[in-house]
């Protein structure tokens, strides 16, 4: 490396400001706290009690019941969501009996969740909530 190439990259080293990274979407850690926590969902056709027992872990209680369809894109084609819904729904499809859970269910997020429950189309942080209206979002979202 030349001399001026190597004083150019100390240079430009030492003036690139030290700036905290942000994040465009919330960041969600779970916390034993959380894990005692049952959170209701009553929207979209779909009635559920979830708890987030571990890091990578919910469970969708016994009796949870499932939207029956899933709404179609403007255009009228089968959305993403749609597919990856009924994809969790026929690998638990022993567990689901007329659209309704006869046990608990173990997947790994809140959009997971979300997607096997009412396909998804919102944000699963901001549709659960406990027996005092906090979502889980609210408990769970870092500053």
């Amino acid at each position: 490396m030349s001399e001026q190439n190597a004083t150019d990259a100390a240079t430009t080293a030492s003036a690139a400001p030290a700036t905290k990274k942000s994040y465009a979407k919330a960041r969600h850690r779970w916390s034993k706290e959380v894990s005692t926590v049952e959170f209701q969902l009553d929207n979209f056709e779909s009635t559920a009690t979830v708890l987030w027992r571990k890091r990578n872990e919910m469970v969708i209680k016994k009796g949870a019941k499932l939207r029956r369809e899933a709404p179609l894109n403007k255009d009228g084609s089968v959305g993403l969501d749609d597919r990856w819904g009924n994809m969790l729904r026929q690998e638990h499809a022993d567990a689901i009996e007329d659209f309704e859970t006869t046990e608990d269910i173990v997947l790994k997020s809140v959009n997971e969740v979300g997607l096997f429950l009412y396909f998804g189309r919102a944000n699963g942080w901001l549709q659960f909530f406990d027996k005092d209206g906090k979502s889980i979002n609210d408990w769970t979202v870092v500053q």
